[in-house]
């Protein structure tokens, strides 16, 4: 599952074979968007860094922490898959769940009704 917010911070649930390959993961997904950024982008998000952050070349887009949460159970799972799908509605990006373009609702929602 996943939703883009804006290009500060996503949304998404995975499940890697060791809990200690979180950081690895979102730091692959970030370098690799990062990455992908016209160098005018980049250029203006490196406009609001700290000295220290420049200096350590972080890139301005993102985010410096990541906040992880285990799901329990299939409450906890519905509970933070509505967060994920309902935020972009809370911070007035669209009215409505299924304008949001960058969730993967749509697809998920799709094959949930094929099986």
């Amino acid at each position: 599952m996943f939703s883009w917010e804006n290009t500060l911070r996503f949304h998404t649930i995975i499940t890697p074979k060791n809990s200690k390959d979180y950081s690895k993961i979102i730091a692959h997904i970030k370098r690799s968007f990062t990455y992908g950024l016209d160098r005018e982008t980049k250029d203006k998000s490196k406009f609001n860094l700290t000295e220290s952050s420049y200096n350590r070349n972080l890139s301005g887009v993102w985010q410096k922490r990541f906040y992880e949460h285990t799901i329990r159970d299939e409450k906890d799972y519905n509970t933070i898959l509505n967060y994920i799908y309902t935020n972009p509605i809370k911070h007035g990006l669209v009215k409505n769940i299924d304008d949001w373009k960058y969730s993967s609702r749509r697809v998920f929602s799709h094959e949930n009704t094929n099986k």
